[in-house]
């Protein structure tokens, strides 16, 4: 006998009251936080590693010493910040030019419901599977006909009632009203919608991103035209600091950070705030592996081991084929072109780098010292590759 549980069983839906919704800041609409929020981030972060850069703090972390900070870089600092500022400048016209201002949404409290509603369907499909198969719960259900299972609100209340010895007794029949919405359903119900659903856009969004960032920064090293007109641009700086994260060219910005990655996280379906939380983290994580300070405990390690490093090992003209990943490992590991920092030769290759750096600066300052300056000069010799 066919069962008579079916959609018409479920509870019924609280209005959905379709809508826009407040803004989160008074003062600034949610469209423009996906492209604001991560630029006002970008800046806060680099100061913070400035601030800690320049009063000589935390030295033991530091990864180069200023021996290869005066003689590998061939950007200047201020060249750095002004093409940062620029790129910038570029993503933000992008992003208000692509802003959804349009946003609609149902209330918290429909789709709460909606999602409890998903699981009574699922429940009352788990029942009819067990019914189908001929098993039985007497012990459980108490009531059900031989033919019929029981509501699944009916079963659980008397598999709890079983447990603890204290069964409902309660029997269903065909004109049983629908049960409402139990305190377990709602509750799980908003746990899915708070926070399950949206770690799993978050951790779609990582993919897609990391995916997209991986095989297009591949290709600019890969292609001979790109990396010489384009990404060798992000290269001229050896020995990684804070706010060189975007010093790119803007070829490169522009489809890559102003389009492309945007895409990624509207495929993943983030709204605005998502977005620019999403952008926030990254761009911290962005940030973080170009600061040039190995911190222990570092959270961006979560997604990728020995996250700075890792990316600092690519910035190394010896290193510039290898490490790829922007965000996580994955494509580096399953395309073969992780090397991890911590590699016996790459270990050597960084104490040879050091090494030849002290000597460049020792050998300037002999030559500085040995040579009179003339008058309304300085001895002191600035080096700069």
């Amino acid at each position: 006998m066919a069962s008579n549980f079916t959609t018409a069983s479920l509870p019924s839906l609280p209005p959905p009251e379709l809508g826009p919704r407040d803004s989160l800041l008074p003062f600034l609409a949610d469209h423009h936080l996906p492209y604001l929020v991560p630029a006002v981030f970008y800046w806060l972060i680099s100061f913070v590693f400035h601030f800690i850069d320049t009063r000589g703090f935390f030295s033991k972390y530091k990864l180069h010493t200023s021996a290869e900070d005066l003689t590998k870089n061939r950007a200047s600092r201020r060249d750095v910040i002004k093409f940062a500022l620029l790129q910038q400048a570029a993503q933000c016209v992008l992003g208000y030019l692509m802003a959804d201002d349009g946003e609609q949404f149902v209330s918290s409290e429909h789709a709460v419901a909606l999602w409890a509603q998903q699981l009574r369907a699922v429940e009352i499909l788990l029942l009819k599977c067990v019914h189908s198969a001929g098993l039985t719960m007497p012990w459980v259900i108490h009531g059900a006909t031989a033919s019929e299972p029981a509501s699944p609100a009916v079963a659980r209340q008397d598999l709890f009632g079983s447990l603890v010895g204290h069964s409902s007794q309660l029997t269903i029949n065909r004109n049983q009203a629908v049960m409402p919405f139990t305190p377990a359903e709602l509750l799980l119900a908003k746990a899915i919608y708070w926070a399950l659903f949206p770690l799993g856009q978050y951790i779609l969004a990582m993919i897609l991103a990391d995916t997209f960032q991986y095989f297009t920064h591949r290709a600019f090293h890969v292609n001979k035209w790109l990396y010489k007109h384009v990404h060798s641009m992000h290269h001229d700086i050896y020995v990684p600091f804070a706010y060189g994260a975007f010093y790119n060219h803007p070829l490169e910005t522009i489809p890559i950070d102003g389009i492309g990655f945007p895409f990624c996280l509207s495929l993943a379906g983030l709204d605005n705030r998502q977005a620019a939380l999403f952008g926030a983290i990254w761009t911290f994580k962005t940030v973080v592996d170009h600061c040039g300070y190995d911190f222990p405990y570092n959270p961006c390690n979560i997604v990728c081991p020995n996250s700075v490093l890792f990316h600092d090992l690519h910035h190394q003209t010896w290193g510039m084929k290898y490490n790829f990943s922007v965000y996580g490992a994955f494509w580096d590991w399953v395309m073969g072109t992780r090397w991890s920092p911590h590699d016996s030769n790459a270990q050597a290759k960084y104490r040879k780098g050091r090494a030849h750096a002290e000597f460049a600066v020792a050998k300037a300052n002999s030559r500085a010292h040995s040579s009179e300056p003339s008058v309304g000069e300085s001895s002191a010799v600035s080096i700069k590759a």
